[in-house]
């Protein structure tokens, strides 16, 4: 569960809460390592799988809304990550 909050640059207060409700809609299954019950291991479920191949299309959709060529969107892909890094750096 840490990692999935690191990556989505979300601490366990707001990424807690939104894994419980992903559950209750059947989209996760949350589990404790045997080993180590301060873990959490979060994965897919099949319906969750199936909303994940449907949410793929979802950034090309949105790029044909905005009016930017390849290389302004490398450019501003660049800097949304170096802003989101200063945040995890605190």
């Amino acid at each position: 569960m840490s990692e999935l909050g690191k990556k989505l640059f979300l601490d366990s207060g707001t990424l807690t809460p939104l894994l419980k409700k992903l559950e209750a809609k059947g989209y996760i299954q949350r589990t404790r390592e045997q080993s180590d019950e301060r873990c959490l291991s979060v994965s897919l479920t099949a319906e969750g799988e199936s909303l994940k191949r449907k949410a793929a299309g979802v950034p090309k959709s949105m790029s044909s809304c905005v009016n930017l060529s390849d290389a302004e969107a490398k450019t501003l892909y660049t800097l949304l990550y170096k802003v989101l890094e200063g945040f995890t750096a605190e």
